[in-house]
């Protein structure tokens, strides 16, 4: 695919944040996440867009307003070649990219995480599932079998109903509950953390990702290997994309998913369930005792189920999935 399929938005965010297959210690110092923010708000003050700083004029309007990394701005803008070279790459693994102005990039994320959404969206599948909305699944990779079952049951009940799974992507939960969704003929949205572009083309996911059923995504870049800190960062893309979130198992305080957890309940983004039965963790309850709704048992609609436990605990307006969401189910 050529570079022109690209916004010129997205371009000059890639180039300001982005290595595109380069070194670190070899590239231009990137603008750090906090440093594009602060640039995309002078750029609206200024009424102006990323893609206008290819015009030196606005970048000058932008030392006259302040901003003391122009330099740097220029200097990264100045990598068009290395964008050309790997976007090549990425079009020929299949693996696409949306900036956050493109009109496919998740209406979620813009909601409910305002400027801490991620700039850009590296992915592979069809797009349109990110605007579907979902129920979230997530849990520790070293779960019990009861609790591998209740996440293969709770996914299978989501795809009996047309409503399709996120999920983080890592073996344990993550992946059975992806896997059974897939397998009973639903949609499943996996938000990674690292090595897309290996992942993209695993004999499994990518079956799933041609027919249809699958669609991956990262906010980092496609060869980036696993970070703790990504992991972690990633989580709330997985709870900001769905309408509901249900946590199977969780250690007591600590780990991937009792963090995800407890920032979701912290900043209210999405409605949380956790399992609770008698082989459920500590860190369960704990998640209950915070917040999270118990289930119990998996019912035959869970979605609807969920709906009707928020509706029958008059929540607040806030705890409630965005209006523009609910005709999904």
């Amino acid at each position: 695919m050529d570079i022109q399929a690209l916004s010129i938005d997205t371009k000059a965010t890639l180039l300001l944040i982005a290595h595109m297959g380069q070194p670190s210690d070899d590239a231009v110092e990137l603008l750090k996440p906090s440093e594009y923010r602060s640039l995309v708000n002078l750029l609206s003050d200024l009424d102006l867009r990323p893609g206008d700083l290819f015009d030196e004029s606005n970048l000058e309007r932008l030392k006259c307003a302040g901003a003391c990394n122009v330099q740097q701005m220029t200097n990264l803008l100045q990598r068009g070649l290395t964008l050309a070279m790997a976007y090549e790459k990425w079009s020929s693994q299949g693996i696409w990219v949306l900036g956050y102005s493109d009109l496919d990039y998740p209406a979620h994320y813009k909601e409910k995480l305002k400027t801490h959404a991620p700039p850009v969206l590296f992915g592979i599948g069809d797009k349109a599932l990110l605007s579907a909305g979902g129920v979230s699944i997530t849990g520790s990779r070293s779960a019990d079998q009861q609790g591998i079952e209740f996440a293969r049951a709770s996914a299978k009940s989501c795809a009996a109903h047309g409503v399709q799974v996120i999920s983080g992507g890592a073996r344990g939960v993550d992946g059975e509950a992806m896997r059974a969704c897939i397998d009973d003929g639903g949609s499943v949205v996996g938000v990674l953390a690292d090595s897309l572009a290996r992942r993209a083309v695993s004999g499994e996911c990518s079956a799933a990702i041609v027919n249809g059923s699958l669609v991956l995504i990262s906010p980092f870049e496609p060869e980036t290997g696993f970070f703790i800190y990504n992991a972690m960062a990633r989580n709330k893309l997985i709870y900001t994309l769905a309408d509901f979130a249900l946590v199977v198992s969780a250690e007591d305080g600590k780990g991937g998913t009792w963090s995800g957890a407890k920032e979701n309940l912290d900043k209210r983004w999405t409605p949380l369930f956790v399992r609770k039965d008698d082989t459920a963790p500590a860190g369960n309850m704990r998640l209950i005792e915070c917040g999270g709704r118990a289930i119990t048992k998996i019912p035959s609609d869970i979605v609807d189920w969920m709906r009707q436990q928020i509706t029958m605990q008059a929540v607040s307006k806030d705890d409630l999935p965005s209006q523009g969401s609910l005709p999904l189910f």
